[in-house]
Order: C-alpha cells, then structure tokens, then sequence
C-alpha cells in the first residue's frame, strides 16, 4: 500500500501527546529518534493484526541502531507545529552532531480526539510503551532492535512486517483488541471513557509502604568459592594481551538463526 503521510501525522502528534501525561516535566519532552520508533511500533502492532499490512505504509530500513524512515523523519516538525507542540533546541556534546532537539505539549482533550481517529489495537499498545520507555533512548532502543522484523533485516536492507502476520493471534490480549475492534463507535467511547476513570482512579489511590524481602541469601565466598571461580575463568583460554585489539564478523550473522531467538543483546 503506498505511504500515508496523514497517518504518520496523527501517530507523531498522538505519541507526543500520550508523553505530555506523565508527572514530571522532562519525562514529556521526545526526540525525533524517539518519535520515529513510535511510529514503527504503531505499524508493528497494525502489521500484527492485519497481516502483516502497517498502518502508514511507510518503507522501513535497517539504520544504524534500529528502523529508520526518512519520510517520517521529515513530517515531525511539520505533524507537531500543525498542533501548536513547542520544540527546544540544546547544543549537541558532540562536533559533528546537530543540535538536540526535544518537543513537548499537553492536551488532554486533543488526545482523546486523535484517539479517536486511530484504530484502538494501535493506541492501547502504543500508549503503554510510550508511558513505559518515554525519552529513556537506550532502553527504547533495545526492545526496537529486539522485534521481528529487525531481527529478520540486515542493515540497509527494507524491514518485512509479514514475520510478525497473526503473531500475537492466540494471544488472550490479542483477542480482546479484536473484540474491540468489532464494537460500535459508541461502545469504544464508553469503554475508553470507563478506562480513564480508572486510570485516574488508580493514580490518585494512595500506595501503601511495602517492606520487601531479599528473596537471594548471602554469598558465602570462601575457599570452595575462589577455587570455583579459578576454574570458570579457565574454561575461557588463555587471557588476552594487553593492547587494541581487533574483531571481525562475517555479515552471515546478520542472518543468523541465533539473532531470531527472541533474545539479543
């Protein structure tokens, strides 16, 4: 299907709107790289549950440290502009770099209008990770490079969202969203009116202080302990020499069945 740039909009303005909800000031504020990672997770959560199609059509490519899409790259300011967003601008550590630039906005009921336009198996997924990584750049990229369709690309090359096609279809969750799905406008207003009130509800609640316990006993390191380690360590080979040193990887490991376990670093 070709690029859908209106889509791509709404899904820039949404995930920065859904930040403008957390407590603290700074954890509102999202960079373009956080931004672009939340519109692929928003066509990785479509692509799960329309066969593998994504939301905005839009051709991702293995860059750098994760997918990457020029085109959504260049409708961030205007998506965010276009809804009155302020932008800053910080002065980069680095020579080379441009300068940082971070976005921010909070609008409770601009949210609750661009939810509305987006389907609810996007927004439910996408709000969660937005509140769980917000601008935590290490952490969101991590769990980006870990999905499927990253696992799958080589750099450079275009990511595939049909790996991910029904993946979650037997999934219990998955098969609430697609209930969702099948109500009326009227019943999925009432429901996400109803969610709110939890939320806040749940926000307000005072926590009570829990005193928690150290399920791990202390180590006991004695003779039996530093014999243990001598030998862990000698299963290793000899230790490098001191100095720089150099290591190559065949680009077959890219695709490498290793890299598909679901669990790479």
């Amino acid at each position: 299907m070709p690029a859908d740039l209106s889509r791509v909009d709404l899904l820039l303005q949404y995930a920065l709107l859904v930040s403008g909800e957390q407590d603290e000031f700074l954890d509102r504020q999202l960079g373009p790289i956080h931004l672009i990672k939340y519109v692929y997770l928003a066509d990785l959560f479509h692509a799960r549950q329309h066969n593998g199609v994504t939301f905005t059509g839009i051709e991702w490519r293995f860059y750098n440290f994760g997918p990457w899409a020029q085109s959504v790259y260049e409708r961030i300011e205007p998506a965010l502009v276009e809804i009155g967003a302020e932008k800053q601008s910080f002065q980069s550590d680095y020579e080379d770099k441009q300068d940082w630039v971070r976005w921010h906005m909070s609008d409770e009921k601009l949210l609750e209008r661009i939810e509305d336009e987006l389907p609810f198996g996007i927004t439910s997924g996408l709000k969660e990770d937005v509140h769980r990584f917000g601008k935590d750049t290490p952490s969101l990229l991590h769990y980006v490079y870990n999905t499927k369709p990253m696992l799958s690309a080589a750099p450079n090359e275009f990511l595939d969202f049909t790996v991910v096609a029904n993946e979650i279809s037997t999934n219990e969750s998955t098969t609430k969203l697609l209930r969702m799905e099948s109500l009326s406008n009227k019943k999925k207003k009432q429901f996400k009116e109803r969610m709110r009130e939890l939320r806040t509800r749940h926000k307000n609640r005072d926590r009570k202080d829990r005193k928690l316990i150290n399920p791990v006993k202390d180590a006991r390191y004695d003779d039996v302990y530093d014999e243990g380690m001598r030998w862990l360590d000698s299963l290793a080979g000899e230790p490098l020499r001191d100095g720089k040193h150099v290591v190559r990887f065949s680009d077959e490991v890219w695709k490498s069945p290793t890299r598909k376990g679901g669990d790479v670093s």
